[in-house]
């Protein structure tokens, strides 16, 4: 599966989600599957969502935006994606729109990991 997750063992509890290689609606499906089976997971946990290696998105907007209104972070919750490409960066930002619409206000893409961290880490 091209995307993984960890959640740390020690507060505040991060949860570190990594794409690589091509990803696709039926990955973010079982990926949104896997995170809310993990005993750990909690839907206000902040999640540091890492992009860097994707080599190519077959998401289509419906998937995107099923994926963004699907109720699994709470909208609270503070979500930040590092999205170095220009492309990947697009593709963040437009999950972003559709994640905006659903009142997640907290979700912010950087093209960097410690811009993406201290963003996080700002409000603790």
């Amino acid at each position: 599966m091209p995307i993984h997750h960890s959640i740390d063992d020690d507060p505040p509890y991060l949860i570190r989600t990594v794409f690589s290689g091509d990803v696709s609606d039926a990955d973010v499906t079982a990926h949104h599957r896997a995170l809310a089976a993990d005993p750990r997971f909690e839907s206000s946990l902040a999640e540091l969502v890492d992009l860097s290696n994707v080599s190519d998105f077959f998401v289509t907007s419906h998937g995107m935006a099923q994926s963004a209104h699907s109720g699994l972070h709470n909208p609270i919750a503070r979500r930040a994606f590092i999205a170095p490409t220009d492309a990947v960066f697009g593709m963040a930002r437009m999950y972003q729109s559709f994640y905006d619409e659903y009142g997640g206000a907290q979700l912010a893409v950087y093209r960097s990991r410690s811009a993406a961290l201290a963003w996080l880490q700002a409000l603790r």
